[in-house]
Order: C-alpha cells, then sequence, then structure tokens
C-alpha cells in the first residue's frame, strides 16, 4: 500500500515537473474543440409519426387481396420513395445541399469525410442524393408504445429528416410523409387491379371449359337417351313387361290359328278327317317352333335364320303347287266367309304386333346392354365438369371478393396511412452538441498531453532518487548529493 502510494506520488512529480508540456494540450485542445463545435453548422432533425390504420369494413364481409406485412411494404415504398427522380425534385423545390463550404474552413473538412461514406462523391448531385438519403430514416415502430390512450390498432412508422434550416425541415419531412401515404394508396390500388384483371382472364378460361364440359356431358345424353344409368331401372321393367306381352301375343295368335283350322275344316276348304300335306305340315310345325324361338332369342340367332329360310322355302313351293291345283280344278271357285276373314285379319294384326314386341324387346336389350360402359363414361364426364364447376366457382367467389376489395381501395376504406404527430419544428439543433464536442477536444488534449510526458519520460531516462540506482546496479547507496541552484549568489560577481 505504502509503494502504492509512493508511485503515485512519483507520477504526480513528474506531472509536475513537466507540467506546461501536460497543460499546453490541455488548453490547445479545449481551444480547437471550442473552435470546431462554434464552426460547426446546426442540424435540426423533424420527426413525423404515421399509422397503419385497419381497414373499416370487417374482415368477415371483405377479405383484403393484400396481406403484405408493413416492414416489407415500407421496404418496397422506401425504394420508390428514395429514387434518383423523387430526391432529385425533392431538393430542386427546397433548394437543398447548394451552398458549398468555403476553402480552408471546417465545414470544408466536414463535407470531404461525409462524402467518403456517399461513394467518393464529394460534391455535384451525387453527394446531394447520398447526403439525403442518409439524412432521411424511416424506422417502424411496435405498436404498444403508440396506443397513447387510443383504441387504433394496426403498427407504425416514423420518418425523420435531418437539415440545416428548421423550417425546411419540417417541410421536407411532411412532403416525405405525403410521399409515402400517396405512393401506398396507388399500390394498393395497383395490386388490386391486377388482381382483378387476372382474376377475370382466369375466370374466362374457367367459363370456357365449364361449357365445353356441359357441352360433352349433354351431348352424351342426347346420343345415350334411354341408355343412361339413371333409366336402368325403368329399361329392366319395361323389358319384363313386354316378354310377359309377347308370350301371351303368341299364346293368343296359336289359338286364332287353331280357330283357323277348325274353321276352314267346317267351310270345307280342307277335307274333313283328310291330312294335311307333308309340306304343309312342315310349315305349320316350322312356324309354330319360329314363335317359340322368337320369344326366347333374337332374330340374329342361327336357328332363327335357318327356321326363317326354311318357312321361305316351303311357302314358295306351297304357293307354287296351289296355283297348279287351282288351274286344273277350273270349276271349283274360292269359298268366302266374313268369319275366316275376321281370323285371317286377327292373325295378321296378331303377328305384326308380335314382330313389334320382339323389335321393342331387341332395343331395350341393347339399352341395358349399353348401359355399364356408359356408366362409366358418364362417370368420367361428370368428375371432369365437377371439377369444372367448382374451379368456377371458387374463382367466381375470389372475383367477386377482389371486386369488393377494388372498391374499398378507391373508396379509401381498406388499409391506410394516417399522420398521428405531424412534423414538428424543431426549436433545437439535433446536431452537434457543442458541450460534447468541447469537452472532447479536452479529453483529446489531456490524452495528448499524457502522451508527451510518457514520451519525455521514456526517451530521457534520469534518476530522481536512490531507489532508482539501488533497484538498476542492486547496490546500497552511501551517499547522495542535494540537489542545488546555478544561480550566483547574491553580492557575489
Amino acid at each position: 500500500m505504502e509503494n502504492s502510494s509512493q508511485n503515485f506520488l512519483d507520477y504526480l512529480k513528474v506531472i509536475y515537473r513537466r507540467k506546461w508540456t501536460f497543460v499546453l494540450p490541455i488548453i490547445i485542445g479545449t481551444v480547437i474543440g471550442v473552435l470546431v463545435s462554434m464552426s460547426l453548422p446546426d442540424h435540426y432533425r423533424s420527426t413525423t409519426l404515421i399509422l397503419l390504420e385497419e381497414q373499416q369494413v370487417p374482415e368477415a364481409y371483405v377479405t383484403p387481396t393484400d396481406r403484405t406485412t408493413l416492414g416489407s411494404r415500407l421496404s418496397t415504398l422506401s425504394e420508390q420513395i428514395m429514387s434518383r427522380t423523387r430526391l432529385e425534385k425533392i431538393i430542386a423545390d427546397f433548394n437543398l445541399y447548394q451552398a458549398e463550404p468555403e476553402p480552408g474552413t471546417i465545414n470544408q473538412a466536414v463535407v470531404f469525410l461525409r462524402g467518403i461514406f456517399y461513394g467518393g462523391h464529394t460534391s455535384g448531385k451525387e453527394a446531394a442524393l447520398g447526403r439525403m438519403r442518409e439524412d432521411i430514416e424511416v424506422k417502424v415502430i411496435d405498436r404498444g408504445i403508440i396506443r397513447r390512450g387510443s383504441s387504433d390498432g394496426g403498427d407504425a412508422f416514423s420518418i425523420s429528416y435531418m437539415g440545416n434550416d428548421p423550417y425546411t425541415t419540417m417541410q421536407v419531412t411532411s412532403t416525405l410523409a405525403s410521399l409515402f401515404m400517396e405512393e401506398n394508396l396507388k399500390l394498393r390500388e395497383q395490386y388490386v387491379e391486377g388482381t382483378s384483371e387476372f382474376l377475370d382472364a382466369e375466370l374466362a378460361k374457367a367459363k370456357e371449359a365449364l361449357e365445353a364440359q356441359e357441352r360433352s356431358l349433354r351431348g352424351f345424353k342426347e346420343s345415350n337417351m334411354g341408355s343412361l344409368p339413371e333409366q336402368l331401372d325403368a329399361n329392366l321393367r319395361t323389358l319384363d313387361r313386354l316378354q310377359m306381352e309377347q308370350q301371351s301375343a303368341n299364346l293368343s295368335l296359336r289359338n286364332l290359328v287353331d280357330r283357323k283350322k277348325i274353321l276352314e275344316e267346317q267351310l270345307g276348304i280342307a277335307p274333313t278327317g283328310s291330312t294335311m300335306s307333308p309340306k304343309g305340315a312342315e310349315l305349320e310345325a316350322l312356324r309354330e317352333k319360329l314363335r317359340e324361338l322368337r320369344s326366347v332369342y333374337k332374330d340374329n340367332y342361327p336357328d332363327v335364320i335357318i327356321a326363317k329360310n326354311r318357312i321361305k322355302e316351303l311357302e314358295e313351293e306351297l304357293a307354287g303347287h296351289k296355283e297348279d291345283k287351282e288351274a286344273t280344278a277350273p270349276g271349283k271357285g274360292p269359298v268366302f266367309s266374313p268369319e275366316l276373314l275376321n281370323l285371317n285379319s286377327q292373325i295378321e294384326a296378331l303377328s305384326q304386333r308380335e314382330a313389334d314386341i320382339r323389335e321393342q324387346i331387341r332395343r331395350y336389350e341393347r339399352r341395358v346392354e349399353y348401359t355399364p360402359a356408359n356408366e362409366q363414361r358418364l362417370i368420367d364426364l361428370n368428375r371432369d365438369y365437377d371439377i369444372s364447376l367448382q374451379n368456377y366457382k371458387s374463382l367466381l367467389e375470389k372475383k367477386l371478393n377482389a371486386r369488393l376489395a377494388e372498391n374499398l381501395e378507391k373508396r379509401q376504406k381498406g388499409e391506410r396511412f394516417r399522420v398521428v404527430d405531424p412534423p414538428n419544428l424543431p426549436e433545437t439543433p439535433f446536431w452537434p452538441n457543442r458541450r460534447k464536442v468541447a469537452a472532447t477536444g479536452t479529453l483529446l488534449g489531456t490524452g495528448v498531453g499524457f502522451a508527451l510526458i510518457y514520451l519525455f519520460e521514456y526517451f530521457n531516462p534520469v534518476f530522481r532518487k536512490p531507489e532508482d540506482i539501488e533497484e538498476l546496479i542492486g547496490l546500497p547507496v552511501l551517499a547522495t548529493i542535494p540537489a542545488f541552484s546555478q544561480k550566483p549568489a547574491e553580492g557575489k560577481s
């Protein structure tokens, strides 16, 4: 502890011995600091606070199309507003950064140092643009800080500008705030208009695709009417009914044919008890067999075709034989009977009815056969149609919402910027702090003083006390010569 006190006293003695080396830099540094603080131009800062208001219509009714965060939106707006064209117009309107410092002044040195940070440009438009970009500050503010007793939601940001004239600084800040608000409205309108145009084009394409699907579905149903899946049950029921009608018609036709045979025997057309010719018997048997086959099979069935061909041959042979017989018996004329004519007309009508029923059965059988394939094709068409319909409905809903959002933006009912605190007129300079500049000069002078004392003591070492010699040579000091003045005594020459 004693050694520490002794060392501290030694340092004080050194400082006292070289007091002018220590005091002069302090004085000079203080003077330079004061001169610099007095020479630096005043810089004023004006700030405005802008709030991002939420849209005035609830989102449950109108969904906003632009959900860009405030930070991203400010980044885009800043790039537009900080462009060369905008800043040059502001600089020209307010005559900013036009006064050049006089050569040799401190201001010129300050401008030169600032120019280094602006890409090496120390004069001209580039320097002015760089300085203005440096003087503008846009900062997002936490929403919890800006409530100030109001119920407004949303985020906020501040715009600050630093200039030499208080009134001009406030005007420039107000201009920047107006530009941000105008560009935000334009950007949001362009966004919703672009969204509406895109949705219009996509909606037109979706409508064309939907109409094409509707035409395909309608054409398929029209071309396959009767064999559609939803008509299968009706076709099956109709087919059962026709088959029952066919059986009933065949039974009635058989009864009529039997009655005709009996009547012909009674009228003597065929001798009673005489036997029918073999070909006639074969013809009747084939007709009966053909009716039975048609009730079960189609006309393209091989047995049906064979029976029809054989019946045709027998009918031609019997017709020729009948003509020859009538020619050899001219005295015998035809026998007319109203009942026989009635039976013939009934047999003919019933045969035609049976043929019509058979044709209807074939038609409904084809419908039933084609139904499974038509069902699969209809499923594919309905699936494509449903997809196109859902896409169209979705785009239509988005289009309607985009139109509402567009009207919302044009009426300025959506999200917008609102000035909470208008730009203030600064009363005191923001920069420089003259006291700090002067104090900085004093501190620098003090540091220079200490440095000079250290250098002088380091390059000019001397022994100031016996302990210095003992520490160096390691031997005790026996005697010391006290310091004395070299001035001559008074009264002596």
